[in-house]
C-alpha cells in the first residue's frame, strides 16, 4: 500500500509566481468554476482542514477504487522546491478560499511564456497516497500564470482540494525526485476536495 505521509515544519512561501508575460488582472477575484477532463478516477477521497492559532492543518488520503492507475497531483513547486505544504490559494465565487494542489487552465487573454509543471504520483489500483502538512496564517493568494489573486476580507471558509487524472488521460511526464512525474500545469483533472472548515 502507498502512504506517503509528509509533515511541515516551518512555514511556507506562499507568495505568488507569476507565469505570465501579461494581462495578469485575469481571475483576480475569483477562479471560475473548474470543469472535469476525461474519465473520472475511481477513487476515493478523505480530507480535513483543521483550524489553529496559526495554520491550517490539512490531511488527507486518496484511495484508487479503480482497475487503472491514477496519477495524483501531489506537488506543487515552491520557492526552490516542492514542499508538502506548498499549495494554490484562490477564492471560488461564493467566497470560499480554495487550497489546493491541482493543474490549471491558462486564463483567456494571458499569454504564458512557460506552461509550468505539477509534481504527480502515480497510484496503482487498489493503493493510496496520503499526506499531513500545515498551511500558515493569514492565508495569501496565490494562482499560475497571474500576478495578483485576492481573497475575502477575512476567510471565512476554506476547503482543500486534489487534482487527480487516469494515467492513460494524463500526459507523459519528466522525472521527478522520490519516483514522481513532472506534469503539465494545464493538464487534465478532476478535483476531489474536503468539506468546508469555518474559521
Amino acid at each position: 500500500m502507498i502512504k506517503k505521509l509528509l509533515l511541515a515544519g516551518g512555514a511556507a512561501a506562499l507568495g505568488v509566481v507569476a507565469l505570465a508575460g501579461c494581462g495578469a488582472d485575469a481571475y483576480v477575484d475569483f477562479e471560475p468554476e473548474w470543469s472535469p477532463s476525461g474519465a473520472k478516477p475511481t477513487a476515493s477521497f478523505d480530507a480535513t482542514v483543521t483550524p489553529r492559532a496559526e495554520a491550517l492543518e490539512i490531511r488527507y488520503t486518496l484511495r484508487n477504487q479503480g482497475a487503472e492507475p491514477i496519477v495524483a497531483y501531489v506537488g506543487v513547486e515552491g520557492d526552490a522546491a516542492s514542499h508538502a505544504y506548498d499549495v494554490y490559494v484562490t477564492a471560488r465565487e461564493d467566497g470560499t478560499v480554495e487550497l489546493a494542489k491541482r493543474t490549471f487552465a491558462i486564463p483567456p487573454g494571458v499569454n504564458a511564456d512557460a506552461v509550468g509543471t505539477v509534481e504527480g504520483m502515480v497510484v496503482p489500483p487498489g493503493e493510496e497516497v496520503s499526506e499531513e502538512f500545515s498551511v500558515p496564517l493569514p492565508l495569501e493568494g496565490r494562482r499560475p500564470y497571474v500576478a495578483t489573486v485576492k481573497l475575502p476580507e477575512p476567510v471565512r471558509e476554506v476547503v482543500f482540494c486534489l487534482g487527480a487524472v487516469l494515467q492513460s488521460e494524463a500526459a507523459a511526464p519528466k522525472p521527478a525526485a522520490d519516483g514522481r512525474g513532472k506534469y503539465p500545469l494545464n493538464g487534465p483533472q478532476h478535483l476531489f476536495c474536503s468539506p468546508p472548515a469555518t474559521l
